[in-house]
């Protein structure tokens, strides 16, 4: 018999370890192999003890998107979508040997496509909660959702079975939604807005122009809160991220922002070999590269900290290439942009903090020669 002396959680965060340590109750053992689909890793024991490590390849095999949202919602359709790039089921084949035989073991954790931090995580990790929704939270029962009205915004759920049922109550407005059914276990998110189509979505949840507490039931019973903070349309430059719970963040920054394009010769091309009368120059450029950033800036409370901070570490961000409310979105709408510096001072009192970014947009194409 294979037995476990240290493993993964019920649900974990891919990208951090999940180490497991195992022993076997067969005589004379010399390695393990591990299968993971058409992998093999094998590994060997140190007093009998083995031990592997499973973030490298499960960060892999969660990620075949690359971070890349691949829905576009059309809400003549459904404004609830289920999403399973965002989770991974990993169920390795674990087998021990000795030189005759082998014994095995399939056993089977969730994984997320989050990362976690070790202040506040060993709090958080002692609320053991099968079903969660990917916002920023301290007890997995109470979660911030910031709405800029006017453009695209969405919240996933994870770990709703299949089958379940769910829905939510607006108690702010004693609002009510439909009940909905899970085809498949997994990830599931919910659109307030297209962009375009903006208060189909208000009457999805009956979103008030304050805060909103949502109540998310599932099979009939309560499960978690959702604070929805509703934000007047305006201009704006908007960007969409991937955070560190696992899903798709939003944010609309201020209007006012300082561009710069900025280039830079590539190479000289020296040698007109001819009299003076006959050239009119002794030099020329090879061509010019340039690049365009933006400096844009905006101003966030204590409650909505930890949602927008995520921005500084994600590994992708994009532009809303709309700086305009109530624009359809489509697979053109985003651009992906890299943010090449990033401050936010603030204090644990300040209820109006400051946070700055510049980012890189797309390249800009040149001549050359």
């Amino acid at each position: 018999m294979i037995n476990f002396t240290k493993q993964p959680l019920t649900i974990n965060p891919a990208y951090n370890d999940s180490i497991i340590e195992y022993t076997s109750t067969l005589k004379g053992v010399t390695y393990s192999n591990i299968y993971v689909g058409t992998n093999l890793f094998k590994t060997y024991p140190v007093a009998g003890i083995f031990t592997y490590n499973f973030k490298p390849i499960v960060s892999v095999l969660i990620n075949n998107n690359r971070f890349q949202d691949s829905i576009i919602p059309d809400f003549t359709n459904a404004y609830v979508y289920e999403d399973n790039t965002l989770n991974y089921n990993l169920q390795p084949v674990i087998r021990v040997y000795n030189n005759n035989t082998y014994e095995e073991t399939i056993p089977s954790w969730q994984f997320i496509k989050s990362v976690e931090q070790l202040v506040g995580y060993r709090e958080k990790s002692e609320v053991e909660k099968s079903i969660r929704i990917l916002l920023p939270t301290n007890n997995k029962t109470d979660y911030f959702l910031p709405y800029f009205e006017g453009y695209p915004n969405d919240f996933a759920i994870y770990g709703i079975p299949e089958g379940a049922t769910y829905n939510f109550k607006n108690v702010t407005t004693i609002s009510e939604s439909p009940t909905f059914t899970a085809e498949t276990f997994g990830t599931h998110r919910v659109y307030l807005s297209d962009g375009g189509q903006n208060e189909f979505a208000s009457n999805f949840l009956g979103l008030s122009t304050t805060d909103n507490l949502v109540e998310l039931w599932v099979n009939g019973s309560f499960n978690s809160n959702i604070t929805i903070k509703r934000n007047n349309s305006r201009c704006g430059v908007y960007l969409k991220w991937f955070n560190n719970t696992g899903s798709y963040s939003y944010w609309l920054f201020d209007p006012i922002y300082t561009e710069t394009v900025q280039t830079k010769t590539l190479d000289d091309l020296n040698g007109e070999w001819d009299n003076l009368q006959n050239v009119s120059a002794t030099s020329r450029i090879a061509g010019k590269s340039a690049t365009r950033t933006l400096k844009i800036s905006t101003r966030y409370t204590l409650q909505e900290k930890e949602y927008i901070n995520s921005i500084l570490t994600s590994p992708m961000v994009e532009m809303y290439v709309d700086d305009k409310p109530f624009s359809k979105t489509d697979v053109n709408k985003f651009v992906g942009v890299t943010i090449t510096d990033g401050s936010t001072p603030s204090t644990n009192k300040s209820t109006n903090n400051k946070l700055d970014l510049t980012i890189t947009l797309p390249a800009i194409y040149t001549q050359t020669i």
